[in-house]
């Protein structure tokens, strides 16, 4: 089983990008034949854990929005993925925001699993009050199954 955590803030514009590229990413992973289990949080919190340290869990996903840079043509406008490995140590980030690689960390110490796993992020520009997705942002979403196919292909088949 596939365990997606998408993350954000859907009324900070484009931060709650994460949400929407989480269905896009659910349904492309639900399609290629694995079961999905999904999670949507305001933030990775150390509970989650738990989720991802469960018996069924193969791999995780984690889904956010990043920061382009305000330098004009400044970073990339496409959906990324990389791989995510744990923290060497739990012993930093302790409280109710941590990164995926603390995240990580903390299912291999204290439930001994640690999944391969990958952050896939989409681009944000707007991340003012309100409601909606930025044109940036919606163009990168609506181009990610394209780029998101190569990362199904990396999902272990459990």
């Amino acid at each position: 089983m596939v365990l997606i955590l998408a993350y954000g803030n859907s009324l900070r514009r484009d931060d709650g990008a994460g949400f929407v590229l989480g269905d896009v990413v659910e349904r492309m992973v639900s399609e290629a034949g694995f079961e999905v289990e999904r999670i949507d949080s305001h933030q990775l919190e150390p509970e989650l854990a738990l989720d991802i340290s469960g018996e069924k869990i193969s791999a995780v996903l984690f889904i956010d929005t990043r920061a382009l840079p305000e330098t004009p043509g400044g970073g990339d406008l496409c959906v990324q993925f990389r791989q995510v490995v744990s923290a060497k140590s739990t012993s930093a980030g302790i409280g109710h925001h941590l990164d995926p690689p603390t995240l990580l960390a903390y299912s291999r110490f204290l439930f001994k699993k640690e999944p391969p796993a990958w952050l896939v992020t989409v681009p944000g520009t707007d991340f003012d009050h309100g409601e909606g997705l930025s044109e940036t942002t919606r163009k990168a979403i609506d181009s990610a199954p394209e780029i998101l196919s190569e990362l199904i292909r990396l999902l272990p088949v459990s």
